[in-house]
C-alpha cells in the first residue's frame, strides 16, 4: 500500500498486514484448511523434519546434540545435514520467539512478509501495483504453497526481495547505507545458498565506475563464496546421492580446463534434455511444471527488455534479473539434477516478476492476467495434485507417544551417536512420526539398502522402523531392545 497521507511506519504496517492477509486468505480460500490448523507431522516431505528439527535444535541448544544425516553420515565439523548451520542460524533469530512444530512456518510467513514490505516502500508500489503481483503470485501458486511450508524457499524470496528493495534505493536516493546493506544481504545469501553468489552482480552493477566499491565487491563475493564452499565441504552432511557435483570445477582446479568444458558441456546437454522432455510432457498434459513457468517468466521478461532498450525505456533492472535468472539456471543444470533442481527455479520467478513490476506496470498486469487465464485453463496449474497437510488427532496422539518414550529412554550421555535417531527410509513409516524426536537430538535418514547390510555397523542409538521388516529382523537378531511399537511404527534401543 502506498499513501502520501501516511507517515512512514504506518504505510509499512499496512503494508505487511495486506500482505500476510492475502497470503492467509490465499492459502484458506484455496487449501481449505485455517493456518492454525496446518500439522506438519501429517505432510509427506521429509526434508521439512529435518528442517524442523535441526531449527529446534539451534534454537535451544544452540546445535543438535545428535547428528543429522543420510546412511549414518555426519559432516565432517559438526551436526548438521545439508544447508547448514547457516540457514538454521538465520532463521533462529525469529525462531527464538517463533516456536513449536510449526515454528518453520512461522519464519516463513515473517520473511516473506518482511520482504514484501521492504521491496514494495523501497519501490514505492502503489497498491494496484502490488495486487498484480499478488495476482500472480495466486496464480503460480506454487512460490505460495512453499511459504506455508517448512521448506527455505520463502527466506529466499525475502532475499531477491531485499535485495532488490536495496539496489533501488542505492540507485535512485544514491544511498550508500541501502548499497552497504545489499552487500550485506548478498553475502548472508551466498553462504546459505552457494548459486546466489550471482546475487553480487547487483551492487557490482551499481557501483561499475566507482573501484573503490568495485573491489569492495569483489573481495566481499570472494569471501562469502569460500565461505559456503567451506561449509559445504566441511559442514554440511552428504546426501544419498552427490546432489551438487563440483567434478568439473576440480577438474579446472587442476588445470584440466578442456576435460573440464567437455565435462560441463555434457552435463549440459543432457540436463536440457530432461528440461525441455518435462516441459513437453507437462504442457500435453496441462499439469503445469516449474521449469515452464520459468522460461515463460523469462521470455516476457526478454521481450520487454529488448523492446524498452529499443524505445530508449528503463532495463536496468530487468537486464540484472534475466543474467542473474540464467546464470542460476545454468548452475541448477550443471550442479544438480533436475529433478532436484526444480524447486529452486520459484525464487528466479519471484524475482524475474518483482523486476519486471518495478519497470513496466502494463507487462507485468498483461503476465499476471496470463498467469491467471493460464491457470484457469490448467496449462500452467501448479496447484493441482497437491494438498496442505491438516490436524489429525490421531497422528497427533502417535507424535506425543513417540516423544514420550524417546524423552524417557534418552541416553544421559553428550555423545553425538547416543543422541542419534536412525529412520529406515522406505519402511512403511511416515517420517511425520519423527517429530516426535525430542528436540536436539539428531536424525539419520536411512536407506533399507543400508540397514540391512551387516557390514554397516548401526551407529545410532535409536533406530524407527516398520514390524515384520528384514530391519526389524536384523535389529532383533543382535539384541536390540523394542521400547515402543504400534500400529505405524517400532523403535529399537541398542542396549550395549
Amino acid at each position: 500500500m502506498h499513501s502520501k497521507r501516511l507517515p512512514g511506519w504506518a504505510r509499512a504496517a499496512c503494508t505487511a498486514a495486506a500482505a500476510l492477509v492475502f497470503l492467509l486468505v490465499y492459502e484458506w480460500a484455496v487449501y481449505k484448511v485455517p493456518v492454525t490448523q496446518i500439522f506438519l507431522p501429517t505432510s509427506s516431505w521429509s526434508d521439512e523434519v529435518i528442517y524442523s528439527k535441526q531449527l529446534a535444535a539451534a534454537v535451544r541448544y544452540g546445535a543438535p546434540q545428535g547428528y543429522f544425516g543420510f546412511n549414518e553420515s555426519h559432516a565432517e565439523v559438526g551436526t548438521y545435514a545439508a544447508w547448514g548451520p547457516a540457514v538454521f542460524f538465520v532463521y533462529a533469530l525469529p525462531g527464538l520467539l517463533l516456536r513449536g512444530q510449526n515454528a518453520f512456518l512461522w519464519c516463513n510467513l515473517l520473511f516473506v512478509a518482511a520482504g514484501w514490505t521492504f521491496f514494495a516502500l523501497a519501490a514505492r508500489l502503489s497498491w494496484k501495483r502490488q495486487a498484480v503481483f499478488a495476482l500472480a503470485l495466486a496464480a503460480m501458486n506454487a512460490p505460495i504453497r512453499y511459504v506455508f511450508s517448512a521448506m527455505q524457499e520463502p527466506l529466499h524470496y525475502a532475499l531477491v526481495l531485499a535485495v532488490l528493495g536495496c539496489g533501488i534505493l542505492a540507485r535512485r536516493d544514491r544511498n550508500r547505507a541501502a548499497w552497504g546493506i545489499l552487500c550485506a544481504l548478498c553475502a548472508v545469501a551466498t553462504l546459505v545458498r552457494p548459486y546466489e553468489a550471482v546475487l553480487w552482480l547487483y551492487p557490482l552493477a551499481l557501483a561499475w565506475r566507482d573501484r573503490r566499491r568495485v573491489a569492495v565487491c569483489v573481495a566481499g563475493g570472494a569471501v562469502s563464496l569460500g565461505g559456503t564452499l567451506m561449509l559445504m565441504s566441511k559442514f554440511y552432511a552428504p546426501y544419498f546421492f552427490t546432489n551438487v557435483d563440483m567434478g568439473a570445477l576440480q577438474e579446472a582446479a587442476h588445470g584440466h580446463l578442456l576435460e573440464a568444458a567437455k565435462d560441463m558441456a555434457r552435463k549440459l546437454i543432457g540436463a536440457m534434455q530432461t528440461v525441455f522432455a518435462a516441459m513437453a510432457s507437462d504442457f500435453a498434459n496441462r499439469t503445469g511444471g516449474y521449469y515452464l513457468l520459468l522460461f515463460a517468466l523469462l521470455a516476457v521478461v526478454i521481450v520487454c527488455l529488448a523492446v524498452d532498450a529499443r524505445r530508449g525505456r528503463p532495463i536496468f533492472w530487468k537486464g540484472c534479473a534475466a543474467v542473474t535468472a540464467v546464470i542460476v539456471f545454468l548452475a541448477l543444470m550443471l550442479m544438480y539434477r533436475p529433478g532436484e533442481g526444480s524447486r529452486h527455479t520459484l525464487v528466479l520467478d519471484v524475482l524475474l516478476l518483482a523486476s519486471l513490476l518495478v519497470e513496466d506496470a502494463r507487462p507485468a498486469g498483461g503476465t499476471a492476467l496470463a498467469a491467471a487465464a493460464l491457470a484457469l485453463l490448467g496449462v500452467v496449474n501448479l496447484a493441482d495434485g497437491y494438498t496442505m497437510p491438516h490436524y489429525s488427532a490421531e497422528w497427533d496422539a502417535e507424535v506425543q507417544q513417540v516423544e514420550t518414550v524417546l524423552t524417557h529412554y534418552r541416553a544421559d550421555s553428550d555423545a553425538p551417536w547416543d543422541n542419534t535417531v536412525g529412520y529406515a527410509f522406505g519402511d512403511p513409516v511416515h517420517c511425520g512420526l519423527l517429530y516426535g524426536v525430542p528436540d536436539g537430538m539428531g536424525i539419520q535418514f536411512d536407506e533399507a539398502a543400508y540397514l540391512t547390510d551387516p557390514n554397516h555397523e548401526i551407529y545410532s542409538r535409536y533406530v524407527m522402523t516398520a514390524a515384520d521388516t528384514p530391519i526389524a529382523a536384523r535389529l532383533d537378531a543382535e539384541g536390540w531392545q523394542v521400547i515402543y511399537q504400534s500400529e505405524k511404527c517400532m523403535i529399537y534401543m541398542r542396549t550395549m
